[in-house]
């Protein structure tokens, strides 16, 4: 069966289009039905648990991470000075809108007045979970998306999770103390150089 005038025609204006399209348009995703993978636009707190206090010998025995669902789950010990500290947590942004690797920092910081204490390692094991919305939706051509999420207690980095489609990588090796920089190696300058 030979296909009508009508249908040849319409499939020329389609590769026309396809073609000035391509040709236009900054990437495929700029056409209609493709779009522009991205990781989510925003993430937030959704609960925060305060677990235990107590020495770190003691408390900080049950730390780990989880992703699920897209949420991702993190218990940990963070160094206080006091039982009594007050805990908060925080979500920032850090990447431009848009990117396909979306990057976040957690901050989850301790607030205590008056005098540490003095006979062990005192903390608070808390439980903290954050969840992603927003992003682009997924098209009919598979594009590299993902997110890293960068854990910092105190100011300190206290690890990174990501997850992330090839060919990006989250990159959280040059977060870690030591890694992806050279070493310094210190020394008082009494001695004779050699």
């Amino acid at each position: 069966m030979v296909p009508s005038p009508s249908w040849r025609r319409v499939a020329v204006a389609a590769l026309a289009g396809l073609a000035i399209g391509l040709l236009l348009g900054p990437s495929v995703n700029a056409l209609p039905g493709f779009s522009d993978h991205t990781g989510p636009s925003e993430m937030r707190v959704t609960s925060f648990d305060r677990l235990e206090a107590g020495c770190a010998e003691q408390v900080a025995t049950r730390a780990g991470s989880a992703y699920d669902a897209g949420n991702y789950t993190k218990t940990a010990f963070v160094r206080t000075g006091s039982v009594d500290a007050n805990l908060s947590a925080r979500v920032v942004r850090t990447s431009p809108p848009g990117a396909d690797l979306s990057t976040f920092r957690v901050r989850v910081d301790s607030h205590h007045e008056g005098p540490a204490n003095a006979t062990c390692e005192t903390g608070v094991l808390y439980r903290v979970t954050i969840t992603p919305g927003g992003g682009s939706p997924e098209g009919l051509v598979p594009d590299a998306h993902g997110t890293r999420v960068l854990w910092l207690e105190n100011g300190e980095y206290a690890g990174c999770s990501g997850s992330v489609t090839s060919p990006l990588e989250t990159g959280c090796s040059r977060f870690r103390p030591g890694d992806g920089e050279p070493r310094q190696v210190w020394a008082n300058g009494s001695g004779a150089a050699t």
